[in-house]
C-alpha cells in the first residue's frame, strides 16, 4: 500500500531543494570558496526542512540537496560530500524528531539538529576518511568546520525561527 504525498509537502520539498542548490551559489559568488564553509548556506534549506516537513522530509533534503548540489554546480566538492550527506541527513533527521515528534521550540531543535550532525560529521569523517582521502583526525576535521562556520551556525539560530515565527510557516506548509 503506497502513501500518498500531498502536493503542498511535496511542493516544499523541492522548493527548500532548490534553495539548497541556489543559495551556495549565491554566497560563493558574493564571498568566494570561503562564503561556503563561513556561512553554510545548504544547511539552511535542510533544517528548516526538518524542522517544517519532520523527520521523512528533512532526512531526504540532507541527502538529497548536497548530491544534486554537487551534481549539479561541483560544490560541494566529492572529497567532502559523503561525511557532509551524513551530516545533514542527520540534521534533518533530528530537526524533524525534536520538533515534529518531540514538540520541541524550533530554537532548541536546530541547537539539538547542529550538536547531533557535528557528532555524525566526525563519525562519518573517521569511518570514510581513509576511504574518501580525508588526511586529518576527525576531532580535528570537526572543529574546524564548526569554528570556521560560527557565522552561519549564528545567522541560522537567528534566522530560521524567525523564519518561522514570522511567516506562519508551519500552518503554511500544514495547509491550515
Amino acid at each position: 500500500m503506497s502513501r500518498r504525498i500531498p502536493v503542498r509537502t511535496l511542493t516544499t520539498m523541492g522548493l527548500l531543494l532548490a534553495v539548497g542548490v541556489l543559495l551556495p551559489l549565491v554566497f560563493h559568488s558574493l564571498f568566494g570558496a570561503a562564503g561556503g564553509k563561513t556561512f553554510l548556506p545548504t544547511h539552511y534549506a535542510v533544517l528548516l526542512g526538518g524542522l517544517l516537513l519532520g523527520p521523512a522530509g528533512g532526512t531526504f533534503l540532507g541527502i538529497a540537496t548536497p548530491l544534486l548540489s554537487a551534481f549539479m554546480t561541483g560544490m560541494p566538492p566529492v572529497a567532502i560530500l559523503p561525511p557532509m550527506v551524513v551530516e545533514l541527513a542527520v540534521y534533518g533527521l533530528v530537526a524533524g524528531v525534536a520538533h515534529r515528534s518531540w514538540r520541541i521550540a524550533p530554537i532548541w531543535s536546530l541547537l539539538l539538529a547542529m550538536v547531533a550532525g557535528r557528532i555524525a560529521l566526525g563519525l562519518a569523517a573517521a569511518l570514510l576518511g581513509p576511504v574518501i582521502g580525508l588526511n586529518v583526525a576527525p576531532v580535528i576535521y570537526v572543529w574546524t568546520s564548526t569554528v570556521s562556520g560560527l557565522p552561519g551556525i549564528a545567522v541560522q539560530i537567528v534566522l530560521i525561527p524567525l523564519l518561522m515565527a514570522r511567516g506562519n510557516l508551519e500552518r503554511r506548509v500544514a495547509g491550515r
